[in-house]
């Protein structure tokens, strides 16, 4: 019996030992994995536990081993892969506060299922943080939102001038693609945006954000600053259109003075002009438009000459409105309207206490307001050799100190200069400095006088009556034919200021929808009756008795046509005839 009991009892010490070198062989390389591993038998009994696995479920590795595993591991699991064999991987279990990610593999041996292995990996850090981006993510969206709703414009950038955040509708307006435009440099989008300069400068700016349908929203430029290091620049509006924001300044400027009763002049520091606005189609006219539109995208100073009453300003306004500056200030100083004394501080600007009545913190000057845009400087013929002087070093070193400061201030600031007078003749009799003509004169822009494009006055008469009418709240819509021939052959001394003056006048008292002669100037007839004297032509009405009428009307039509030199208009006015009647004159007797 003995014999048989030890040959029965053989066969299973074998099999055990087989079992044990296989679990030693598997689980030697184990022990030093960065993983929590757990061998479990066929019997659901723990076989091998690790010092990870027992770290990350809170037990002593070995209080483990020997143990049913559902007393450590609750779940079925384990049990499920030992009676089916089927693997589970990826598994995601909170055990002991902890988030694991769980694998379970069975280990065969000749088809059936030994031993299974699991493996244990804490995620907690990464759920956590996958937890904290889903938060943020949510708040950003709140965040955008709000924004998106609670700015009309709103756009940032780092300091290398990235887009960095772009509300939807500052996207919309400039016409691009938000996601897009994210990592673009910003002058890319817009050359003449400031966001890239302030990120640059650190000096807050305020300019305005335009649009391809839309009117300018002013902005508010301001760097971004963290930790005294400027990291990029913000731009926001504050109002929804400038009427609401000359309003807001209108009334912050009343409170700061005390002065809420006192009536306070509107400033203008943007150009209201441009090109369209610019009347005249004659040949003169148009030549000088297209010389003026050429040089606006440059910064080139630019001389516009001409007579009183020309447009000169027009044209500067104009040029501005075209180039890159035209988001920037357009200052205007009339050097003629201010005392030479007080010249140099209104273009340099004033230190406190510099003189007897300066303001206390002093004074920027017109350069100073000027910065990145434009100085209209009329009438610079009438400044002093000394003032002169000092408008050719700014020009040259692009620098300026205030009066009665030493600090120097660099500007960027685009000169137009305008004049009536002849500046080389003052050059040649010394009165004006000959440098500082060369610096002016780069690009030199005449405007013709009104007397030297004749043809413009139909065109301003009816551009000016609808602006008058608005002021004089008449009826008038046009000018009688007699008086449109009286305007083309009136010299305008005074130019188109005073065409538009003597139309307003004449608004004022006419009574009916057509301005008639009565109600012109008394200057203006007696000027037409010395012209018809000195041109030394007969005139004839359609009822006046001639002998031999056709040949009579003939010898006059062709002595009025020679006389003014095939000007058809002058030529009707002086035989006060209609010009519709002077053409069928024309071609009735074939007068070329």
């Amino acid at each position: 019996m003995s014999t048989n009991r030890g040959s029965d009892d053989k066969p299973e010490m074998e099999a055990k030992s087989i079992e044990d070198l296989l679990l030693d062989a598997f689980v030697g390389p184990l022990f030093d994995l960065p993983l929590g591993v757990i061998i479990v038998d066929a019997a659901a009994r723990v076989r091998f536990f690790n010092a990870m696995a027992g770290y990350y479920l809170g037990i002593t590795p070995s209080l483990v081993v020997g143990k049913h595993v559902l007393e450590i591991f609750p779940q079925a699991i384990i049990e499920d892969i030992l009676s089916t064999g089927v693997p589970r991987y990826d598994l995601k279990e909170e055990v002991n506060q902890r988030q694991l990610r769980c694998s379970f593999a069975p280990i065969r041996i000749g088809g059936r299922v030994l031993f299974v292995a699991g493996f244990l990996q804490d995620h907690s850090k990464r759920v956590e943080l996958e937890s904290q981006l889903t938060r943020l993510s949510q708040k950003y969206d709140l965040v955008d939102s709000l924004l998106d709703n609670s700015f009309e414009e709103l756009a940032a950038v780092d300091r290398q001038g990235r887009v960095t955040y772009l509300t939807r509708k500052t996207a919309q307006r400039m016409g691009i693609d938000r996601a897009e435009a994210l990592g673009w440099d910003v002058t890319s989008i817009n050359p003449a945006c400031l966001l890239k300069e302030v990120a640059r400068s650190g000096v807050p700016r305020v300019t305005e954000i335009c649009g391809r349908r839309k009117g300018g929203v002013p902005v508010l430029v301001s760097p971004i600053v963290e930790d005294g290091s400027i990291e990029g620049a913000v731009c926001r509006s504050i109002f929804t259109d400038f009427y609401e924001s000359e309003e807001f300044l209108s009334l912050v400027e009343a409170l700061h003075t005390g002065s809420v009763g006192r009536k306070r002049l509107k400033r203008v520091s943007s150009s209201r002009f441009t090109f369209a606005h610019i009347v005249g189609s004659s040949e003169v006219m148009s030549s000088a438009k297209t010389k003026a539109e050429r040089v606006a995208k440059g910064n080139s100073i630019v001389l516009v000459t001409g007579e009183s009453g020309t447009g000169k300003e027009l044209f500067a306004q104009a040029i501005h409105a075209a180039s890159l500056r035209k988001n920037r200030p357009f200052v205007v100083v009339n050097c003629a309207g201010i005392p030479e004394t007080l010249l140099e501080s209104e273009l340099f600007g004033y230190e406190s206490g510099s003189f007897t009545g300066a303001r206390a913190g002093g004074k920027p000057g017109k350069f100073e307001l000027a910065h990145n845009g434009t100085l209209f400087l009329d009438e610079c013929g009438e400044m002093s050799m000394g003032m002169q002087a000092k408008m050719l070093r700014i020009i040259q070193e692009k620098e300026f100190q205030r009066v009665g400061g030493s600090v120097t201030y660099e500007v960027d600031v685009r000169i137009i200069a305008a004049t009536n007078r002849d500046l080389w003749d003052m050059v040649q009799k010394g009165q004006f400095r000959e440098d500082l003509y060369y610096r002016l004169d780069v690009v030199n822009i005449h405007i013709p006088p009104l007397r030297a494009r004749m043809e413009d006055v139909p065109l301003l008469v009816d551009h000016f009556i609808p602006q008058i009418r608005e002021v004089t709240r008449g009826n008038v819509r046009g000018v009688a034919d007699e008086v449109l021939d009286l305007f083309t052959n009136y010299p305008w001394p005074g130019n188109v200021r005073e065409l538009r003056n003597v139309l307003e006048g004449a608004m004022n008292l006419n009574t009916g929808e057509l301005i008639d002669v009565a109600a012109l100037p008394s200057r203006i007839a007696a000027e037409m009756s010395h012209a018809r004297d000195r041109i030394g032509v007969p005139w004839f009405t359609a009822a006046g008795p001639f002998p031999d009428r056709e040949d009579m009307e003939k010898t006059m039509i062709e002595s009025a046509i020679r006389t003014t030199k095939g000007n058809k208009r002058k030529a009707a006015m002086i035989l006060q005839i209609s010009r519709a009647t002077l053409y069928n004159k024309l071609r009735k007797y074939r007068i070329e």
